[in-house]
């Protein structure tokens, strides 16, 4: 009898690791999810990086090459010079006019 009352317990306590090891807040799903979560992370930065490394080389551009600062301020800013003109076109009827973060029009 004593020897069966070992084994049950025996059981119930591999029973509860088992369940510790799935399902408990440090478990397997959980180690699941957040691993999931990394990666979803690391794409993210490495997305970042990319944007980071075309911004910086986009800035030396700028500041070497002073045409394609000329042409981001006629671009950007709407800048003419006095020999040109400006034409705005008022949108169609019915057509919103929709403005993007740095105030450019779309």
């Amino acid at each position: 009898m004593l020897r069966w009352l070992g084994w049950g317990l025996s059981l119930a306590l591999l029973v509860y690791m088992a369940w510790d090891l799935i399902w408990s807040d440090h478990g397997y799903l959980v180690y699941r999810r957040e691993h999931a979560e990394v990666l979803r992370l690391q794409d993210k930065l490495a997305t970042m990086q990319q944007r980071r490394e075309k911004l910086a080389g986009e800035i030396l551009r700028l500041r070497k090459d002073p045409k394609a600062l000329e042409d981001l301020v006629h671009r950007e800013l709407g800048y003419v010079y006095p020999d040109e003109y400006m034409l705005i076109v008022p949108p169609a009827k019915g057509e919103s006019v929709q403005q993007d973060q740095r105030g450019t029009k779309k």
